[in-house]
């Protein structure tokens, strides 16, 4: 097999950049010439062992960064704000996005700043507008605060080993009862916290799951809740109650400077914290493997929901103890995401709905079953998902559930660990479903499900054909 070659200038010339030198000085330095070094920055020579050699020598340089690809996210979100109707016309395509994201990152993240905070006062505006009462003024409005809560989480891989330690010790030093833990969580909290837990009916807790009365020292939790849920619910109010200097600590090192976007992520990490404890990661690892990623057995044998056990499997990232790399998404009927947790390597667009060929839409049709496929988007990426409608009771009507989608998903090179794809080929392309992000940022042209042209493709109609797609536009 012939080797790769390594083309980085972008990246060389940032470094001789960083360092202040001249192409004379480090062409120098590397024992080559100025005109060689040249040709290199400019890649229109690949960087060779020679040269690798005596950058990490002379200048102390980690080559694994000359190695490195731009991260998937980031050439999503400049492909977004590439697409925008607001610069279409400057005509940005793939390749300007990829040499943008290679040699100048910090350059990249700020256009995706700029439009991630332009999009952000778009939406701002359009909804202030819808809302403007003469006699009240201004409501406020946004998503910003969940945004910044979910970059932070997506940051960190949704992995927080000082959670995963601190789950741990408190399991132990609390004695609790795996066989009961909801009964445990119950006594430990009126024993150690002084709160006395209770259930109340539906009309009492007024569409609230979990209420804290800090005067009283009461939790009261809805009637509704199934076991599960329960539990989580518990596990929840302990982490807020045991956990607060770790929660302060984790919350300052942040970046979050609103106070409703720190609150936010203080309630995403307690939630975490009350998932490792409902879940022990050793446990939780073992069982996953022994079945195979099972998700039913999986989810009966740890005691927890459908959405819980997804949810769990996200976070199983411990170095040197990894899980299958998972990511899991939620949607709502309209095909709102309204939940992500993992998933580095898969992208999605935050503006603009999802491809139709994902299995996940499809499974509202057969709630409660587990629809496995393997996706290819047109950048190479290959992904096996799992897919299912889940039910969850609906206070505000006792015989309806709302249903959501909730779709698990990995890398296609890590599905043969999962029972789920025992007797697929993915050798075969016909075993892949082509998909794109979404209309929007999909240049395949043959897609019957395609509702919108692409943004930067220049659509034209012609009178003597009628394709399966109702427009046609340029390759």
């Amino acid at each position: 097999m012939t080797e790769k070659k390594l083309f980085a200038g972008a990246r060389l010339k940032r470094l001789r950049k960083e360092l202040g030198l001249t192409q004379v000085g480090m062409a120098a330095d590397l024992g080559v010439s100025a005109s060689y070094l040249n040709l290199m920055e400019r890649n229109q020579r690949p960087l060779s062992a020679r040269v690798l050699i005596r950058l990490a020598e002379t200048f102390e340089f980690d080559l694994k960064s000359f190695a490195a690809a731009p991260d998937q996210t980031t050439l999503l979100a400049l492909r977004e704000a590439a697409a925008d109707p607001a610069i279409e016309d400057i005509a940005l395509d793939v390749q300007d996005i990829k040499e943008l994201a290679d040699a100048h990152p910090r350059a990249a993240q700020a256009l995706i700043q700029l439009h991630q905070n332009y999009r952000g006062t778009a939406s701002d505006l359009a909804s202030l507008a819808e809302r403007f009462d003469d006699r009240q003024g201004f409501i406020q409005t946004g998503e910003q605060p969940l945004q910044q809560v979910r970059n932070v989480l997506q940051e960190h891989d949704n992995y927080f080993p000082d959670l995963e330690e601190a789950a741990e010790v408190f399991a132990d030093e609390a004695h609790l009862d795996r066989a009961d833990l909801s009964a445990g969580m119950q006594a430990y909290l009126l024993q150690v916290h002084g709160v006395r837990t209770r259930i109340l009916p539906m009309a009492v807790m007024r569409g609230n799951l979990r209420r804290y009365d800090r005067h009283s020292r009461r939790l009261a939790l809805n009637e509704f809740l199934d076991i599960p849920a329960r539990q989580f619910q518990l596990a929840v109010q302990i982490a807020l109650l045991e956990q607060r200097d770790l929660l302060d600590q984790m919350e300052m090192e942040t970046d979050l400077t609103t106070k409703v976007s720190r609150r936010f992520y203080r309630l995403a990490l307690a939630n975490y914290f009350a998932a490792a404890l409902i879940m022990p990661y050793d446990t939780t690892l073992k069982a996953a493997q022994g079945l195979r990623y099972d998700l039913e057995r999986l989810r009966r044998h740890l005691g927890v929901s459908f959405e819980q056990v997804c949810h769990r499997l996200t976070s199983l990232k411990k170095p040197g103890a990894r899980g299958v790399d998972f990511f899991m998404l939620r949607a709502d009927l309209a095909g709102n995401i309204t939940k992500r947790f993992g998933g580095k390597g898969f992208t999605y667009a935050k503006t603009g709905g999802s491809c139709a060929r994902l299995c996940m839409w499809s499974a509202t049709m057969r709630s409660g079953e587990i629809l496995p496929q393997a996706i290819a988007f047109g950048d190479g990426t290959r992904t096996f998902t799992l897919s299912c409608a889940i039910r969850i009771a609906n206070e505000e009507d006792r015989y309806n559930r709302t249903q959501h989608i909730v779709m698990l998903g990995c890398p296609l090179e890590e599905a043969g660990q999962l029972v789920y794809a025992d007797t697929r080929d993915f050798e075969n392309p016909d075993n892949l479903t082509p998909v794109g992000l979404n209309c929007r940022l999909c240049d395949r042209q043959s897609c019957a499900q395609r509702a919108f042209p692409p943004l930067q493709k220049r659509l034209y109609a012609d009178e003597t054909k009628r394709s399966a797609v109702p427009f046609s536009f340029s390759s």
